[in-house]
């Protein structure tokens, strides 16, 4: 009985430690080429599309602040640490801001959002939206 009491103990252990190291993941911002807009663009470590909103300033989040059901159709691109550099990003654009609480990954000062309209990787359905959402460069400038 005790024995069986150990195990279950040090599984419960396990199953703690691997669930704390699961939630200290940071987010991977990468580059990926996009067919439809023949382009190479900013894109998540999943390979969905992020996006930057021109009403934004001073690397600052104004979404929700403009529109609160903002954060329903454009979500804010998170991040549980420092972001990680994947392939096509420059670090020194590669950054964070506080946002509800949350850190938001940003690019070139951009804050980035995922669209809930881009169901795949490689969608880009929030191109152009309103003409002040734009998906972004390796350089972090928006592709217009």
């Amino acid at each position: 009985m005790r024995r069986v009491l150990l195990l279950f103990l040090a599984g419960a252990l396990i199953a703690v430690a691997t669930a704390g190291a699961a939630t200290s993941s940071s987010a991977v911002v990468k580059t990926a080429f996009n067919a439809k807009l023949k382009k190479t663009i900013v894109v998540a470590g999943n390979g969905k599309t992020v996006y930057m909103f021109t009403g934004d300033t001073g690397g600052t989040s104004t979404c929700a602040a403009i529109d609160p059901t903002c954060a329903t159709l454009w979500p804010y691109f998170t991040t549980t640490g420092k972001p990680a550099t994947g392939a096509g990003i420059t670090a020194s654009l590669l950054g964070t801001t506080k946002t509800g609480g949350k850190l938001q990954v940003t690019y070139n000062h951009h804050p980035l959002y995922y669209y809930s309209g881009d169901k795949k990787p490689g969608d880009v359905v929030g191109q152009s939206a309103l003409q002040s959402w734009w998906v972004l460069s390796p350089k972090g400038k928006p592709i217009k």
